[in-house]
């Protein structure tokens, strides 16, 4: 009752200000539908897709049972974790969460362990990273790899900690990890794999009600900070947070960049690489921004994990020491390895190379599947046949 109380004149608040500034909120809208058409789309869609479909194969529990000691020891969680993690750091936002919830409504694992992979696995992607932000927004392509090592392990050790947080409660009896159980499992489930047609269809469906979901937020963000922008909101938000900043050496701009990132990651990472700094300062500000990812992702994970059931619990405390962990690492390693000074620009080139890596991983994944149906009619063929004591008994039977 309290939430729709506070709710309603947000909403009351912002139909007004569509009414208002019509024009500005329409064109931030179109430029967040070219954000999602362009970039988001075909970078997520492959991936996402081919995922659902590995899910479907028996290959996620195989690998997971390979890695469930390890990740029992690092995480204090299943093996599916790794799986989550490695398919999110291909892919980025929101991937990790829809794939936590996917194992979730499949009851590979539980509530709990579900809540605490979320908090590790929700990780932006490489090309993000790299090419709009390294390249295209700081024309610093060496820059990138500073920015990804530092995300990365800052997620890592995200998970570390929380891992060690939740040792006080008692981890279920593990699976057995036996070579020929671990092999028993999987021919089980290959020779319970469904159909081709349904394990692609459902995969692309599932996708694309995910990332139609995931554009919708991207398009109300964006009119979101615009009306924030031309109302003075965003500068008194900067005025009212620069005291605090100032504290952390932070000015009135940087402090703006801020803030921005805090709403939505895209155009606050726009914001620290445009400030009048050094690229030490620009590239510790935006490791912050995308490791906490922004409002407008918080918001994507609490939306995809609800279609499975799922309320991420900690989320906001653990994305935001993810932030102070980039920023360290970043500062850190920027310290240690200095990236050489060359520009490049970011276009049509580091786009198409998101949408190859995911028709790739797809095209892997596709394959995959083919050997997995290939291997399915041949165990059916083998459980059709009779033993060889009853043809034995046949043959002495007509003699």
């Amino acid at each position: 009752m309290m939430k729709k109380a506070v709710l309603i004149p947000i909403v009351a608040v912002a139909a007004v200000m569509l009414l208002l500034y019509p024009q500005n909120c329409i064109e931030s809208a179109r430029d967040g539908l070219m954000l999602w058409l362009l970039t988001v789309l075909p970078a997520l869609l492959p991936f996402m897709a081919a995922s659902f479909v590995l899910m479907e194969t028996g290959v996620v529990r195989f690998l997971s049972s390979l890695l469930m000691p390890l990740t029992r020891f690092l995480f204090h969680a299943p093996g599916e974790s790794a799986f989550v993690f490695i398919a999110s750091a291909m892919s980025g936002y929101p991937v990790g969460a829809r794939l936590t919830g996917e194992l979730y409504q499949k009851g590979r694992i539980n509530q709990a362990q579900a809540q605490h992979i979320v908090l590790f696995t929700s990780v932006s992607g490489p090309v993000f990273l790299t090419g709009a932000v390294g390249t295209g927004m700081l024309l610093a392509p060496s820059a990138g790899a500073h920015l990804l090592t530092a995300h990365y392990a800052s997620a890592l050790l995200v998970g570390i900690l929380f891992g060690l947080l939740g040792r006080r409660q008692p981890f279920e009896k593990a699976r057995n990890t036996r070579w020929r159980d671990m092999t028993a499992q999987f021919k089980k489930d290959v020779h319970d794999c469904p159909p081709m047609g349904h394990i692609l269809s459902s995969g692309v469906e599932k996708s694309l009600r995910t990332l139609l979901q995931i554009g919708g937020f991207i398009i109300l963000f964006s009119v979101v900070l615009e009306i924030l922008e031309i109302t003075g909101v965003m500068g008194a938000l900067t005025w009212l947070y620069t005291p605090a900043a100032q504290l952390a050496g932070l000015n009135a701009s940087e402090s703006g960049a801020l803030i921005a990132g805090g709403i939505e990651m895209t155009n606050g990472c726009a914001r620290a690489a445009a400030l009048d700094a050094s690229l030490h300062i620009k590239l510790t500000l935006v490791s912050g921004i995308v490791a906490f990812g922004g409002l407008c992702i918080h918001m994507q994970t609490r939306a995809v994990l609800a279609q499975c059931g799922l309320v991420p619990k900690r989320f906001l405390m653990a994305k935001s020491i993810q932030a102070a962990l980039g920023c360290g690492l970043t500062s850190l390693l920027l310290t240690l390895f200095p990236p050489a000074l060359q520009t490049a620009s970011f276009g049509a080139s580091q786009i198409k190379t998101a949408a190859y890596g995911g028709v790739l991983f797809a095209a892997c994944a596709f394959g995959l599947l083919l050997i997995i149906k290939l291997w399915q009619r041949r165990l059916a063929r083998h459980s059709l046949r009779p033993p060889e004591s009853s043809i034995r008994f046949l043959r002495s039977s007509f003699k």
